[in-house]
């Protein structure tokens, strides 16, 4: 065989083997790039969808934070407004109080007193009766039981707290009462005021 040819074969299987063994390289490189790439994105997907829910569990807390602020501040403002609420009251109530006291001391309450009485007595109606009054106008039961009157009259001083002025007449066999003391009246008042002055809570 001519020397020439043999070396012209081996360099043809020569270049065939290198470029197979390229072609392999290359496909291998290809392969190595592509599975890179792929880590590398499901990483990065890894790593966004971790900052992803980092940011909406910051975003839900500070929106808590938020809102158990207001919600703080909103009850902080109707305990303040609730507190001057009752100290408007009271000091309505007091000075409601003091004029009272003021009119039980003066001359006109003794017959504003018993007018009211006689007036309570025709309102209730026939029955034995109770008149309730304070224990600084028992002095008055005298004049009380003369009041004109058929059924059997008991004046009693009240039980009840605050009763500092005015009378309650209860008719014991019927349980029907007229009260025109003057802690009613103070608390029609307080109702009265509570929703002209619009501090009535709804």
């Amino acid at each position: 065989m001519d020397s020439n040819n043999l070396t012209e074969k081996l360099n043809n299987f020569t270049s065939l083997v290198l470029k197979d063994a390229q072609d392999k390289r290359d496909k291998l490189l290809d392969n190595v790039q592509r599975e890179y790439s792929e880590r590398l994105d499901a990483k990065e997907n890894e790593y966004l969808q971790d900052a992803y829910e980092h940011i909406q569990q910051n975003i839900q807390d500070s929106q808590k934070d938020a809102n158990e602020r207001v919600l703080h501040a909103e009850l902080d403002a109707k305990k303040k407004l609730i507190l001057r609420r009752e100290e408007i009251i009271n000091e309505v109530m007091k000075a409601s109080r003091e004029k009272l006291v003021e009119f039980i001391k003066s001359g006109d309450y003794e017959e504003w007193l018993l007018s009211k009485i006689e007036k309570a007595l025709f309102e209730v109606g026939k029955g034995a009766k109770t008149i309730y009054i304070s224990s600084d106008d028992i002095k008055l039961k005298e004049k009380i039981e003369q009041i004109p009157e058929t059924s059997r009259l008991t004046v009693e001083a009240s039980p009840e707290r605050d009763f500092i002025g005015g009378a309650k007449v209860l008719d014991t066999d019927r349980k029907v009462s007229v009260d025109y003391s003057f802690k009613e009246m103070l608390s029609e008042q307080k109702q009265k005021f509570l929703q002209t002055s619009g501090l009535a809570l709804s």
